[in-house]
Parts: structure tokens; sequence; C-alpha cells
């Protein structure tokens, strides 16, 4: 399969509470490339890499969210692939 490009803006909890380090570790972990950063209302998440891998991040990043962060929303959106992955 051809690597794809999600980004994903995530709402809710999510500034000040380890999330983005928490980004990272998993991204890291699954072999999943891109970038995480604050936007004042939202985390941003851009993440590539096989399908299955994107979808399980989601599916991660929901169930493994640090304790202090409090996951309101999630908009996933499709990107053309950069080349990260």
């Amino acid at each position: 399969m051809a690597p794809e490009r999600w980004v994903l803006r995530v709402r809710g909890i999510v500034q000040g509470v380890g999330f983005r380090p928490a980004v990272w570790r998993l991204a890291t972990g699954l072999g999943v490339a891109g970038s995480v950063r604050n936007t004042g209302s939202e985390v941003l998440i851009e993440i590539e890499g096989e399908p299955e891998q994107l979808a399980g991040f989601r599916d991660r990043l929901l169930d493994e969210a640090p304790p202090l962060a409090r996951i309101r929303d999630v908009q996933r959106e499709s990107a053309p692939p950069l080349g990260m992955a």
C-alpha cells in the first residue's frame, strides 16, 4: 500500500498536560513520521505512514492519552503525502 498523510485536529484538554511528548512517543513506537504542535485551541498532528499504522496511531492516541488529558474531539483530514514516511 502507498503511504498516506493524515491531519488530526485534537480538541479538549490537550495542552499543558504532556500531550505532545506522548504523541511523539506513540508515533515513534509505531514507526510513523510527522509533526505535532499547539495552535491555541487544539493540537494539530500531521502523520504519514501506511493506512493501518495511521489507524492504529489514532486508536491508541485515544486509549493512551496522558492521564490529565481530556480529548473531546478528533477530526481527521487526508492530505497529500510529503514523503516523510
